[in-house]
């Protein structure tokens, strides 16, 4: 691994952000291919970006971070075709990234947000392009899509770049430290949960027709489900029909559903898996 990419140490400071170390550099020899590479062969599921961008290379992942792999000879594939693309990361079930913009005042607001709580834990960190920051957690989902002003949370219907991936500023993305993804701390998760709809309090005591009703409007729920947004919707019914005790005709529906929309069937077995969790913790 070359100069400007090694990850280097960073403290974390009361503020809650690991204190910057290290310059950021502009090289243009970045063995891109290996690191995508290494992310994959860590089990991280890889996709390729706009060279010096941050969306989904249209021509090689065509369904954007649906087709992120960790097959070793797809990524290699990948960046044999586009060298300098770079390296897009899907978080997966279970890990939500912090993403804290400063431009739009995310440094400032999340200080704010965490100082009562001694700022954010010491966890797996990058330092975006544009001085932003990336801070992995491991938590159970469902997620808000934005934690507070400049702060978004990325999790598995999402992803983020990587280092040492190339910012649009000129500048690279860097590892702030070699740290393992930390267990988020009950109070960041509660900042990072989703609300509980309306709908959830009903589904306890219904039966009969209105039962059935509900039922329709969870599978509705994941039917009529977006690209980038299916494996949450699919997670929220779940996480509703196990508070139900996962009625396996339900269940069934809501496979089919999945399957329908697109969903692989790992991933859909995963997330159903996942919701069951999240509702008995």
């Amino acid at each position: 691994m070359n100069d400007e990419s090694r990850p280097v140490k960073a403290s974390p400071v009361s503020t809650g952000v690991p204190a910057r170390t290290g310059a950021q550099s502009t090289a243009s020899t970045v063995d891109l291919m290996s690191h995508a590479l290494a992310y994959a062969r860590a089990g991280l599921d890889v996709l390729p970006l706009t060279p010096g961008g941050k969306t989904p290379l249209g021509a090689l992942a065509p369904h954007g971070k649906d087709d992120a792999s960790s097959d070793d000879e797809q990524v290699r594939d990948w960046w044999v075709q586009c060298p300098t693309a770079n390296i897009g990361v899907r978080p997966a079930l279970g890990v939500v990234v912090v993403d804290v913009d400063p431009r739009d005042g995310g440094a400032t607001a999340l200080v704010e947000l965490t100082r009562p709580h001694g700022g954010l834990s010491p966890t797996w960190t990058a330092w975006t392009g544009g001085n932003g920051l990336h801070a992995w957690f491991r938590a159970a989902g469902p997620f808000k899509k934005k934690m507070c002003r400049g702060v978004d949370l990325k999790g598995h219907a999402g992803y983020v770049v990587a280092p040492p991936s190339l910012h649009p500023s000129g500048n690279r993305y860097v590892w702030a430290n070699d740290l393992p993804i930390a267990d988020a701390p009950p109070w960041l998760v509660a900042l990072m949960r989703k609300p509980v709809l309306p709908l959830r309090p009903m589904l306890g005591v219904l039966g009969g027709v209105a039962g059935a009703r509900a039922d329709d409007a969870l599978v509705g729920v994941v039917a009529r489900a977006r690209t980038g947004g299916r494996n949450d919707a699919l997670h929220w019914a779940g996480c509703r029909a196990a508070e139900r005790g996962s009625p396996p005709a339900l269940v069934a529906k809501l496979r089919r559903a999945a399957v329908d929309v697109g969903l692989p069937a790992d991933e859909i077995e995963r997330t159903l898996t996942s919701a069951a969790g999240v509702s008995h913790a």
